[in-house]
C-alpha cells in the first residue's frame, strides 16, 4: 500500500519516473518531490528493504527516489536509491548515488558502495575503473573482518575482470 502511494505521487507529477533516473544519473537527486511522504520515513525504508530482499527492485523504486529526494544526506536512503537503479538495469544513476552513500554514509557504507560502484563501472563497459573500485572495496573491506565475504566477492570480480581484459578463459 506504501509503495503504491509513492508510486501514484510520482505518476501525478509532471516528470516520469524516467526523467528522476535521468536527473540521478547526472549526479543530481531528483527535485521537485514535495508533499507528505505516505508514512514515517522509517516506515518506509523498511519496506523498501524488504521489496528489495525479495529481488523486488522495479516496485521499490518509486518510494526510494522519495525517500533519497527529501533527505539528500542520508547514506542509507542513497544506497537504497542506488540498489533499486542498479537491479533495474541503470548502473550510471546507480554509479551516482553510490557515490553519496559513500560521501554520506562514511564508513557503515563505504566498502558496499565501492564495491556496488564496481559492479556498475563493470556494467557500463568502464573495465579498467571498475578493476581499480574493486581494488579499492578490497582494501576498504580489509578494515573490518565482518567485511570478508564482500572482500571475496571484490576480487572474485576483479580477478575475472582483468581474465576478460586479457583474452583468458
Amino acid at each position: 500500500m506504501l509503495v503504491e502511494q509513492c508510486t501514484a505521487a510520482l505518476t501525478t507529477m509532471r516528470h516520469p519516473t524516467d526523467d528522476w533516473v535521468r536527473q540521478a544519473a547526472s549526479g543530481r537527486l531528483p527535485v521537485g518531490l514535495t508533499g507528505p511522504l505516505p508514512c514515517d520515513a522509517r516506515k518506509l525504508a523498511a519496506v523498501v528493504n524488504r521489496l528489495c530482499d525479495e529481488q523486488a527492485f522495479g516496485q521499490a523504486l518509486p518510494a526510494a527516489l522519495m525517500l533519497a529526494s527529501r533527505d539528500p544526506d542520508n547514506a542509507q536512503y542513497a544506497f537504497l536509491l542506488a540498489t533499486c537503479l542498479q537491479r533495474v538495469g541503470q548502473p550510471a544513476a546507480a554509479l551516482m548515488m553510490f557515490g553519496m552513500a559513500g560521501l554520506h554514509g562514511g564508513s557503515a557504507y563505504a566498502a558496499a558502495a565501492t564495491f556496488r560502484s564496481g559492479e556498475c563501472l563493470a556494467a557500463m563497459g568502464r573495465t579498467d575503473e571498475a578493476i581499480a573500485v574493486f581494488d579499492t572495496a578490497i582494501e576498504a573491506s580489509r578494515q573490518d573482518p565482518t567485511l570478508t565475504p564482500l572482500q571475496r566477492l571484490a576480487e572474485s570480480k576483479a580477478e575475472a575482470l582483468r581474465a576478460h581484459r586479457s583474452g583468458s578463459p
